[in-house]
């Protein structure tokens, strides 16, 4: 597939008549949710012009969820969309013609996050531990998995079961010692009010599992395989480039969505967390790039904890035809 690629664009180039312009392709882009950390590359790609030297005209448009995102996508109301893998993979185990084409957020933010007073620093320190859990969350499911694969079991710890708008003051009063939650909505309120609280990735404790992704109908991307890879390319750019500079990353994230609610700071402090996810691996990982082995991991989470049909391989899922020959590194 990338050979065909590659041939697709050198072939483009001889055919040109010299001083002769390509028409932009156009692509919209539906995202999981209202513009925050998560799309930081994403408006580093627009501002900079990124999409644009790629011969792209790009829509980026804020969202409704990462189940609606894939539905649209489903639906050929956009043609990329951003969602979470667990949301992708749920529409098109259904039967969706869907694929995940690239992983932003190579690791989820999913993780049990404490006091630091707590002094819980390993899943070992779990035991006899309160530990509030939202009902029917994806964190719900994962946590008696990070128990089975860290030598515990559910009686080993007390799960509360509770609303994540209550998790704030459950742990400053002490009614629980851990949440099951991501780090931009429990530690960084936190640190506003000079609480410091420590975060303990599932994915970083024998469950991994990747989150945001770019998802494209299939019929689209043979259509035309090559604007995929351009804007692939061009993204892995955006977050390279807004790693190096989360400052001006933040300010082309509020030049690109001009009514975005959250602060400068928190989006500074929740740029942290947004990054590690895109890097797992620290400098040098490939940007947007999730190997077969790690979806071999991913998918045996999926399904046997949760809820994901194994009636098709996971190669259904996913390609990774459309990644850059050439990996965008983190840096």
């Amino acid at each position: 597939m990338k050979a065909l690629l590659k041939s697709l664009v050198l072939s483009t180039a001889i055919v040109l008549p010299a001083g002769s312009v390509l028409a932009q392709d156009s692509l919209k882009l539906i995202m999981n949710w209202t513009a925050d950390s998560a799309h930081l590359g994403f408006a580093v790609a627009q501002a900079n012009g990124l999409y644009e030297a790629a011969n792209l005209e790009v829509e980026l448009e804020e969202g409704r969820g990462s189940a609606v995102a894939a539905q649209l996508v489903a639906t050929g109301q956009a043609d990329i969309g951003l969602a979470d893998a667990g949301a992708i993979l749920n529409v098109a185990s259904q039967g969706a013609p869907i694929r995940i084409i690239s992983t932003i957020w190579k690791a989820g933010q999913f993780g049990v996050i404490s006091l630091e007073s707590a002094g819980i620093t390993s899943p070992g320190d779990l035991r006899g531990k309160r530990i509030a859990v939202a009902p029917g969350s994806a964190q719900a499911s994962l946590m008696p998995v990070l128990l089975t694969k860290n030598g515990m079991t559910e009686d080993d710890v007390e799960i509360v079961s509770a609303a994540q708008s209550a998790f704030l003051g459950l742990m400053t009063t002490g009614e629980v010692d851990a949440v099951a939650e991501t780090p931009e909505n429990i530690v960084v309120p936190l640190a506003s009010e000079g609480i410091t609280a420590t975060n303990m990735y599932f994915y970083d404790h024998g469950v991994p599992l990747v989150s945001l992704s770019l998802v494209a109908r299939d019929d689209k991307l043979a259509a035309n395989p090559d604007a995929y890879a351009r804007f692939v390319q061009a993204t892995a750019e955006g977050w390279q480039k807004a790693m190096a500079d989360p400052e001006a990353a933040v300010a082309a994230l509020r030049e690109v969505f001009p009514g975005g609610e959250k602060s400068e700071d928190a989006l500074m402090q929740a740029a942290t967390y947004s990054f590690s996810s895109v890097c797992p691996g620290g400098a040098g990982d490939a940007i947007g790039a999730t190997d077969a082995a790690t979806w071999d991991n991913i998918y045996e989470v999926m399904t046997t904890a949760m809820g994901l049909t194994d009636a098709k391989p996971v190669t259904d899922y996913y390609t990774l035809d459309y990644l850059p020959e050439t990996a965008v590194t983190c840096p």
